[in-house]
């Protein structure tokens, strides 16, 4: 099959963060291995076609509209249906130099919606998040365009010839919310063979002893609630150190998280450590080393840094309620922790901190396992019977 995927965002040379970014890169490879096609139509400061490795990439220029187009508040709004524009047509003329067999576009910033009932080739949509949960997860009001951004998103779900979420936390709130439920198909475990450039651990983290967060630094992934937690459990443990690699998205009200980190715990400032997103080479050495990652997530939806660790043999401590209770054994492949309250991450921690080293050998040994498990499962294999379904119910239809 000729796979294409519209997306506002997918690995570049020059950025390598996001979870859903770093989700196709990994399962186009994975497509691309079981001798498929995929084409990848990105949202982009430029035109410009390459390929990363076996994968085309057509990047699609943003629209850039002039300053003075105020719109009350609708520009980016406006902008944001330029692009599905923009990208539709590149789709099309992709489609008419060699056939397309199905298009998968992202839920966020709903990129297919110009694609939609296209009746030529059909589109189905992942459900990479719901956006109105977001919102409320990072703590503000939606106005009105943000609202009318959101039903382009919703609609482009529902209007999909077939969408699908990679967790039942997602799926579920869809069925409650807007009355459809998406199929389930889980995100593949990639066992990574990406060279290890160790250059990075060895200069700044070599022979300590740390926490790792990793991802983008915002409230719906919790990160704000550790402030209570690094001051209890770096009072308790005086070789211990926080560590945090991501993005920085910070506070609603403008304020870097890592700026409201360092204020609140400023007596432990020196053993809170903060860099960029690395490359995958340089950051999984940084996740290997570590005691334990957490994952303090608001909301969430079966996020790739928690598989990504896990298959590193890391535990990682998560939170009830947010998707991470569908990867988390409690205390045997790692641990959970009520959502959104710090006291319980603290327990957690010292849970994990308390392990044996027989303790934390067993639990390594039970994340192998379900590691395997779970790459049983096949479930590129899944992806691609969901792609075969959706096209042969389409020529049915027809």
């Amino acid at each position: 099959m000729r796979i294409g995927f519209v997306t506002p965002e997918y690995v570049m040379p020059d950025r390598w963060d996001g979870g859903l970014a770093n989700y196709l890169h990994k399962v186009c490879r994975m497509l691309a291995e079981r001798g498929h096609s995929p084409i990848v139509f990105v949202l982009s400061g430029q035109y410009k076609n390459w390929q990363d490795g076996p994968v085309e990439i057509q990047e699609v220029k943003r629209v850039d509209l002039p300053s003075w187009i105020k719109l009350v508040g609708l520009r980016s709004l406006l902008a944001q249906y330029l692009n599905t524009r923009r990208l539709a047509k590149s789709v099309w003329r992709s489609h008419r130099s060699k056939q397309l067999d199905i298009l998968q576009a992202s839920s966020y910033m709903a990129p297919g919606y110009s694609l939609l009932r296209n009746g030529r080739v059909p589109v189905v949509c992942r459900v990479s998040s719901y956006s109105p949960l977001l919102r409320s997860a990072y703590g503000r009001q939606r106005n009105f365009a943000e609202y009318l951004s959101d039903w382009m998103e919703i609609r482009q779900i529902l209007d999909a010839d077939a969408s699908f979420a990679p967790s039942k936390f997602v799926s579920n709130i869809l069925s409650r919310v807007e009355g459809y439920r998406p199929e389930v198909v889980r995100t593949p475990v990639e066992l990574s063979d990406t060279s290890v450039d160790e250059s990075f651990y060895l200069a700044n983290l070599k022979n300590r002893a740390y926490l790792l967060f990793f991802g983008t630094l915002s409230p719906i992934k919790g990160v704000d609630l550790l402030a209570p937690v690094i001051n209890e459990i770096l009072q308790r443990h005086t070789d211990l150190s926080f560590v945090f690699i991501g993005r920085d998205d910070g506070l609603p009200d403008g304020q870097k998280m890592m700026d409201f980190l360092r204020e609140n715990c400023s007596s432990f400032e020196q053993r809170i450590h903060y860099w960029p997103a690395l490359v995958k080479a340089q950051l999984y050495p940084v996740i290997a080393k570590a005691l334990g990652v957490i994952m303090p997530s608001r909301v969430d939806n079966y996020p790739n840094s928690c598989l990504e660790a896990q298959s590193l043999g890391v535990p990682v401590i998560g939170t009830d309620h947010s998707s991470l209770e569908e990867m988390i054994v409690d205390g045997k492949t790692g641990f959970l922790a009520k959502n959104s309250d710090s006291a319980f991450l603290i327990v957690a921690i010292e849970r994990l901190l308390s392990l044996t080293v027989e303790q934390r050998q067993h639990m390594r040994q039970n994340l192998i396992n379900e590691i395997e498990a779970v790459t049983a499962e096949d479930r590129v294999g899944q992806l691609i019977g969901f792609y075969e379904a959706v096209i042969s119910d389409r020529r049915v239809g027809n």
